[in-house]
C-alpha cells in the first residue's frame, strides 16, 4: 500500500512542537516498571545510551483518518517520528501507559509508513527484517504492536516515518 494522496514532504515540512526522547529517567514514567526493566537491559549490555534520541510529532493535520480509512482500521493513536542524522532509537519495544484502555477494543494493530526521500545509512529493524532504501509511502504491517524495533540514522539527513495504532 502507497498510495495515500498525502504530500508526506508537506506535512514534513510543517512539524512543529516535536517531543524530543532521549534516555531520561526523569521524564519517564518510572511507576511502570517497563521503563526500568528496558533501562536496565541497556545497561548490561553496554549500550551507548548517548546515541539514543529521536523526536516524536503528534500534531500533523488530518492525516491519521486517511491513513486508517486506507488500512481499514480505527485509529487509536498515531505519531510522526524523526531520527536526527548520528542518532537511533535504541531496540526497543514501545511501552504505552494507555496499553490498557486501547486493549479494550480488542486486538491492537500497528503500521509504519516511510515518508522521507530514503538516504544511504537510514535503516528501521523490526524483530528480524531490516528495511532501508524503502520508497515513500512504503507501508510496514507490525506482526504484533509492541515487537522490538529500532529506527537507525547513519545518513546526513533527518529520518522520518509515520505510525499508527488502531483495530
Amino acid at each position: 500500500m502507497k498510495d495515500y494522496m498525502v504530500n508526506w514532504q508537506e506535512i514534513i515540512d510543517n512539524l512543529t512542537d516535536g517531543s524530543v526522547v532521549t534516555i531520561n529517567p526523569e521524564r519517564w514514567n518510572m511507576m511502570n516498571p517497563e521503563y526500568q526493566q528496558m533501562l536496565d537491559l541497556w545497561k548490561e549490555h553496554n549500550f551507548n545510551t548517548n546515541s539514543v534520541k529521536w523526536t516524536n510529532y503528534y500534531k500533523y493535520g488530518d492525516v491519521e483518518s486517511t491513513i486508517a480509512k486506507h488500512l481499514h482500521i480505527t485509529p487509536l493513536r498515531s505519531w510522526i517520528s524523526c531520527v536526527e542524522p548520528g542518532y537511533m532509537t535504541g531496540p526497543h519495544y514501545d511501552i504505552d501507559d494507555n496499553e490498557k484502555e486501547y486493549l479494550k477494543h480488542g486486538e491492537i494493530q500497528r503500521f509504519s509508513v516511510f515518508i522521507s526521500e530514503p538516504k544511504p545509512g537510514q535503516l528501521f529493524v523490526l524483530n528480524d527484517q531490516y528495511y532501508y532504501n524503502q520508497t515513500v509511502g512504503t507501508t510496514i504491517k507490525w506482526k504484533n504492536y509492541r515487537d522490538w524495533h529500532n529506527g537507525i540514522n547513519g545518513s546526513l539527513y533527518n529520518k522520518y516515518m509515520f505510525h499508527i495504532l488502531g483495530y
